[in-house]
């Protein structure tokens, strides 16, 4: 950690180059030269000197660009805060600003657009001073570990300034989150230390601890009715003659999600605050952290949703003027798609009827784009975990009691690569910065515990060795097992690079005292708030190897987090991405940071990458054509991968589900067959029939895409193909009887094109034609077969290629194509699939003819076919929605999934 000397010539290098450099970023030689000039007065060593360069250049290039939102253009509500800002004094949020630049290091130009993004979001909000009763409903999306927090931060510092006395935070359902939520407001908004404030009179005498902000100004003051320490609880509000009435500025109230703390402050709202009517003459702005989980998605009995939802409402209900902000990273969540009616959606009174706005994350986030987009910067990252391997040791259908006699090998691999990257980071002398590892194997606790008892067996014996033995001259001390291991993982992940140092000096002078402080920490809700207490460690920095399930999956951040070991068992779609803690902002050690996970894993994080971008990419579009809120929850619902919400929801209470889903504007394709061999015989007998036809049905066209088309094909023959085609219950997305039904029925889509696609297999592969044989290139494929399943891998749940849906299409084609999916997405590289599915265009099914390939130095798998058949399909969108209905059969889909709760489970057996 730099010297107090070096940390004020970063902040005031900092603050002068922002000062001078507002609109754009200095050259290098102007950044350099401003350097020095300032040094002159801090004489640091040349060493703290070039780490503050380091750290002031990673910072100056950072960006962040506005976000994008869709309203109810039709309420009667009016753009209110443009006209009154020269009235207003921002004292809240400049203070902020002032902290953001000139202790935390922002530059000003992401400090600018956090400021317009923050100005429209409350602008969308209830104006504060007006005379009437309003109630608005909004929904903020952004990136898991992006910085949501930020954000809805610099929004309570706004709503203070512009008149709102009451603002209430949820935060999540566990109290060691809720204590991050409190103490990071207390730091970065009401600038006092909670924990010093509220206490029951005469245990202690209540001090003022100014901090973050506070340290900056203190002129005005936050009132906190929650601490670190307390959640809400009205004997101590009774004991200090806390009430709204008696203060005059803003009252911060940070509470879980919990059905009794909920009722509870209700009650003493009601009771200490309402008028003659029963109302609070207050205006209220209420932030709902991951609205997505147990305001309407918990299914525990005891955390009734449809409790803690009226709970919610009735808060609401209790002012005359109340703001409702949803935050969330998962918008296929139950708020869009749990009605069964479309009239029930909006009925709900938290939907976001009148706003949702999509936050753009700064360029320095590593999300989920950066590690599984089509285009990932750091796919080298990821490492791949053998699942046979770990199947051993934790199946994926594992109880509460499982045994855990000893730890798979690739996690000990892991936990030596995390002490080997505590060493490096060393050498770069981040050597107070907090450490952590996560491990993510299993949601019951008592298998954590274990888990956690065997890696601290293993973490001492290392620890010992390296204490007694580092010392040693190399080639003796790798006689020592534990040392010979982490040398193994130094040369197999090239960390002689990132270090700058021989092994030789790294295990002399820098093991011992990189990894002696390491802690292991179970993290769950048996464990307490008090898991991860990095708050305590400030000066000297955290390392832990943290050990949970679901307790480390919402909201929690994990600081400085480098090393991340997950195999779990969840396909949904918003408990994947909520476990994805190693998304967020890596300074100085982006480089370091890995992830060990299984491939279908990682096939579906890149699968519902894609999905993700879909949606934002739809906001985009409905913004342009000034769609609202409404439209955008139906598109939720009907977007095949909220099937996978509805199915966890509905498993254990209906048989069936049925489901308008959208299918025009979207690629679908067959990833997931079965394996039965009576199941792939009868799909390639249809997938030969029908490509025995095409010469007869349509004509045969040149292309510039490497591959062969037909033209002309009739929609009979699409129909009776989908009929025909049986593919695996888990992968919903692609039913094919639904589809054809849509096909049918639908008095468009007449004539088709079929594409056939050449891979790069080298031998000729022959297909019977009507008019002869046809030779094609198969396309390779890694494929993998477990429990009656096969999977095509390593294509983000794909059968086709990138940019396969150009077939057919001109140059001139997509070039427009391209350049109106940009227009809309101007933060977005990588063109979609969809993006070609034009309106123009005639519908496309594409005939994929696959070589399976398997794990080098592994006997092939009986099960799995040497040539596999899957298609794709894909109907032109014209910006109109249409829909085919889907019937998921829950008892099916349940023989397949295994439904991973939102909660770490000691209950099970």
């Amino acid at each position: 950690m730099l010297s107090q000397a070096a940390q004020m010539l970063e902040r005031f290098i900092s603050v002068a180059v922002n000062t001078k450099y507002p609109d754009a970023p200095p050259s290098e030689d102007e950044f350099i030269a401003e350097a020095n000039a300032l040094r002159a007065a801090f004489p640091i060593p040349d060493e703290e000197f070039e780490q503050v360069v380091r750290n002031l250049k990673a910072a100056l290039v950072i960006t962040m660009d506005v976000g994008v939102y869709i309203s109810n253009r039709s309420s009667d509500h009016q753009s209110w805060l443009p006209s009154r800002r020269a009235g207003i004094d921002f004292y809240y949020w400049n203070r902020f600003k002032r902290y953001l630049e000139d202790v935390k290091g922002w530059n000003t130009r992401v400090t600018a657009n956090l400021e317009t993004v923050s100005n429209d979001i409350v602008d969308l909000f209830g104006d504060p001073q007006s005379s009437k009763p309003w109630q608005r409903r909004g929904l903020v999306l952004g990136d898991v570990q992006s910085g949501k927090t930020v954000n809805y931060t610099a929004i309570c510092n706004k709503a203070a300034d512009t008149g709102y006395k009451v603002i209430i935070v949820l935060a999540g359902t566990m109290e060691n989150l809720r204590m991050q939520t409190q103490k990071r407001l207390d730091k970065e908004f009401a600038g006092r230390l909670s924990k010093d404030l509220l206490r029951l009179k005469g245990k202690q005498e209540v001090k003022n601890v100014f901090d973050g902000v506070g340290k900056l100004d203190s002129t005005k003051r936050i009132s906190a009715f929650t601490s670190v320490l307390y959640d809400f609880n009205s004997s101590i509000l009774n004991s200090n003659d806390l009430t709204l009435k008696n203060i005059k500025e803003p009252a911060l109230f940070v509470v879980k999600k919990n059905k009794s703390v909920l009722k509870n402050l209700e009650s003493w709202l009601y009771s200490n605050n309402a008028d003659n009517s029963g109302k609070i003459d207050l205006p209220l702005l209420l932030i709902d952290d991951e609205a997505d989980n147990a305001s309407v998605n918990t299914r525990k009995e005891e955390e009734d949703p449809t409790a803690i939802n009226a709970a919610i409402r009735s808060i609401l209900n209790r002012f005359y003027q109340a703001t409702y902000l949803g935050i969330t990273a998962t918008p296929f969540a139950n708020i869009f798609i749990n009605p069964e009616t479309e009239d029930d959606m909006v009925g709900d009174d938290l939907f976001p009827r009148d706003f949702i706005y999509v936050l753009s994350p700064p360029t320095n986030y590593i999300g989920s784009n950066a590690m599984f987009g089509e285009e990932a910067k750091y796919e080298k990252s990821i490492v791949q975990i053998n699942t046979e391997e770990i199947e051993c040791f934790f199946p994926f259908r594992h109880k509460k009691d499982l045994a855990v006699d000893d730890l798979p090998p690739s996690l000990y691999e892991a936990m030596g690569y995390f002490l080997l990257a505590n060493a490096v980071r060393d050498v770069r002398g981040d050597i107070k910065d907090h450490r952590s590892m996560l491990i993510n194997v299993s949601r019951f606790t008592d298998v954590q515990v274990k888990i956690r008892e065997n890696i601290i067996v293993w973490l001492e014996q290392v620890k010992s060795d390296v204490r007694n033995y580092a010392a040693w001259e190399e080639e003796q001390a790798l006689q020592i097992r534990s040392l010979n291991l982490l040398k193994q993982i130094w040369d197999k992940y090239g960390l002689k690079d990132k270090a700058g140092v021989s092994w030789r000096i790294l295990q002399m002078e820098y093991l011992h005292k990189a990894i002696s402080p390491l802690e292991v920490r179970a993290v769950n809700q048996k464990t307490g708030a008090a898991s991860l207490n990095y708050d305590t460690h400030e000066e000297n920095g955290l390392r832990v190897i943290a050990v949970g399930g679901n307790s480390l999956s919402r909201g929690l951040t994990l600081e400085g987090l480098c090393t991340s070991y997950f195999y779990r068992n969840s396909q949904m779609y918003d408990t994947l991405l909520q476990m994805a803690r190693w998304f967020g902002y890596r300074p100085n050690y982006s480089d370091l940071f890995k992830v060990w996970m299984s491939a279908d894993v990682i096939d579906w994080y890149g699968y519902i990458t894609a999905a993700a971008n879909e949606l934002k990419d739809e906001i985009s579009r409905m913004n342009k054509h000034d769609l609202t809120p409404r439209d955008f929850g139906l598109k939720v619902r009907q977007d095949p991968n909220s099937l996978i919400v509805t199915a966890r929801n509905k498993m254990r209470t209906a048989t069936h589900v049925s489901r308008p889903i959208s299918v025009t504007g979207k690629l679908l394709e067959t990833p997931r067959l079965k394996s039965k061999p009576d199941v792939l015989a009868a799909n390639e007998r249809a997938f030969k029939l029908f490509v025995a036809s095409l010469d007869s049905a349509g004509s045969r066209r040149d292309i510039d895409q490497n591959g062969l088309m037909w033209s002309g094909i009739h929609k009979d023959l699409i129909v009776e193909l989908l009929y025909s085609f049986e593919t695996h219950p888990w992968h919903m997305s692609f039913q094919g009887k639904a589809l054809a039904e849509y096909i049918e029925k639908n008095s468009g889509f007449i004539e088709w094109d079929v594409f056939i696609p050449f891979g790069s297999d080298t031998t000729e592969f022959e297909l019977e034609g009507a008019n002869g044989t046809i030779s094609l290139k198969r396309e390779k494929r890694y494929v993998e077969e477990a429990n009656g399943m096969i999977k095509v891998m390593g294509t983000k749940v794909r059968v086709g290629s990138g940019g396969c849906t150009k077939a057919g299409l001109s140059s001139d084609q997509i070039k427009a194509a391209e350049i109106s999916f940009r227009q809309l997405n101007r933060d977005r590289r990588n063109v979609p699939d969809s993006a070609y599915l034009i309106g123009d265009r005639k519908p496309l099914l594409m005939l994929h003819v696959l070589k399976s390939t398997q794990k080098e130095n592994e006997p092939a798998n009986p099960k799995i076919p040497e040539t596999l058949y899957a298609i794709g399909l894909g109907l032109p969108g014209n910006g109109q929605t249409e829909a085919a209905y889907y019937v998921v059969n829950m008892v099916e889909v349940s023989n397949w999934m295994d439904i991973d709760d939102d909660e770490d489970d000691d209950n099970v057996v």
